[in-house]
């Protein structure tokens, strides 16, 4: 009989036995959906963050880049402006230009650095310093001026983090998956060295809980804002090797089984 619930790991994955022990005899499927409940809570704080933040600087920066930006047709698909080109939107206090408008031929993505580059008939947008990407504007209607951009900052300060935060947990969720699944291969060979009887299920299980310590330390590792390293994931993959072979041994034959009047205190009268 299933004793601990979903939540009980976010804290006594650090510390009980009695819970790895449950994980592996009693909780069924592979563990994925409570990975899922751990990252939605960690992932509050960075998105609540990314809000404010969001929000200064577009409070900031948005009347400066509002008045810089001109009213751009786009007609069949075909960019026209009224103004001289090549045009620049700048961001004050950045050297990089937010958006550079050029329907001559003259400028091109290899001769600018800005975010956003407005061709005669492509835009082309800087993901990183090593990803671009370029969109056609065929068959595209759209007059962009002030009034829409303003409300495109209004719309971006108020939602752009909450629409944020599905992209982030489903990334995270994936990479954290492809983590347990070769997390757990490895668990096959702690079973071995240990001599304890567990499946590949069960360590699937298992690995969904070891890693709860390393994600709730780089969680709060975001929070006090300390830089990640290469050094910083080498000990956070350190440390959930650390727990997953603590899980199986957890689960030896000759570990034996801790009565508790409650599962908050049999986490800690078994650690």
């Amino acid at each position: 009989m299933k004793r601990f619930g979903m939540l009980h790991p976010i804290w006594m994955s650090f510390y009980s036995r009695p819970l790895y022990r449950d994980v592996a005899q009693n909780w069924k499927g592979t563990g994925f959906l409570y990975l899922l409940l751990l990252l939605a809570l960690c992932w509050i704080h960075p998105i609540v963050e990314l809000h404010h933040r969001l929000g200064g600087m577009i409070e900031t920066l948005g009347p400066a880049v509002l008045e810089q930006v001109p009213t751009i047709f786009i007609h069949q698909g075909e960019v026209s402006i009224r103004e001289p080109q090549p045009y620049v939107v700048a961001v004050p206090g950045s050297s990089t230009p937010l958006l550079v408008i050029d329907t001559t031929g003259r400028t091109t993505a290899d001769t600018t650095d800005a975010f956003i580059l407005l061709t005669r008939h492509q835009v082309t947008v800087r993901k990183s310093p090593r990803e671009i990407r370029t969109y056609e504007l065929t068959g595209v209607n759209l007059t962009i001026d002030r009034d829409g951009v303003r409300a495109l900052l209004g719309a971006c300060k108020k939602y752009l983090a909450l629409a944020a935060y599905p992209a982030a947990l489903l990334g995270s969720y994936v990479y954290r998956i492809l983590q347990v699944l070769i997390y757990a291969a490895i668990g096959l060979s702690f079973a071995s060295l240990f001599k304890t009887p567990l499946q590949f299920p069960e360590l699937l299980r298992l690995a969904s809980i070891a890693v709860t310590p390393a994600i709730v330390a780089d969680t709060l590792r975001g929070i006090l804002e300390i830089p990640s390293s290469t050094l910083w994931w080498l000990v956070c993959f350190v440390l959930s090797m650390g727990y997953l072979m603590f899980a199986v041994r957890a689960n030896a034959a000759a570990e034996p089984e801790v009565p508790a009047r409650d599962a908050g205190l049999s986490g800690a009268g078994a650690s």
